[in-house]
């Protein structure tokens, strides 16, 4: 987003990329803490006293809805879905709006412009979507078993299934976006190709 909107003024140098990895990962430890800190192994079957679960045990289950809500929900789903559907809409105008400098007025530029400009919105669009549908299971299913009260039994035997696929299926989708990039971008697809080849994709930030 800050390279096309402002691609002279905001220049990510090695000190910029640092500080907002750090960020990124005190953000990241400060939502996450709390399981840490209320995550537990409790013996679920009273027949069975070996078998040990670790699940949310939180001082007041309000505590634990509440940090559900604005920690996981809102901050980890809402939030997030929102900023990218900002972005990739001003990335979208901005790429629309711009036009390819030249003195005569040729067709087959123009036509080959417009069908640049629509793949990227593809793009763009795809990667929204694919960010909402990789995602909402896992919190439909979380909302259900925070907000839904008592779940029965038919209930606990789909979410004993749907739960790892649901959680599968989010975590996917940190390397969905890799490959729609080089789906719609074939110039990404040569720049991938040529850090591979030169063996430097591990080198120091």
């Amino acid at each position: 987003f800050l390279a096309i909107w402002w691609p002279l003024k905001c220049q990510i140098t090695k000190r910029r990329a640092r500080f907002m990895i750090f960020v990124i990962w005190v953000i990241a430890l400060t939502t996450t803490i709390p399981w840490a800190l209320f995550f537990d192994l409790v013996i679920i079957f009273n027949d069975a006293p070996d078998v040990l679960l670790c699940v949310e045990v939180w001082p007041d289950a309000l505590d634990g809805t509440l940090y559900f809500l604005i920690a996981n929900l809102l901050f980890c789903y809402i939030l997030p879905m929102i900023l990218i559907s900002l972005c990739y809409i001003l990335i979208w105008v901005k790429v629309w709006k711009r036009t390819i400098p030249t003195d005569t007025k040729d067709a087959q530029m123009e036509r080959m412009q417009q069908k640049s400009k629509v793949k990227v919105v593809k793009m763009l669009v795809a990667v929204v979507i694919l960010f909402v549908l990789s995602w909402l299971p896992l919190y439909v299913i979380f909302a259900r078993i925070k907000l839904g009260g008592a779940i029965e039994i038919w209930e606990d035997d789909i979410l004993l299934v749907a739960t790892p696929i649901a959680q599968w299926l989010g975590a996917s989708n940190s390397c969905i976006n890799p490959i729609l990039y080089a789906f719609f971008n074939k110039k990404y697809r040569k720049g991938f190709i040529a850090i591979l080849k030169s063996r430097r994709c591990c080198g120091r930030l």
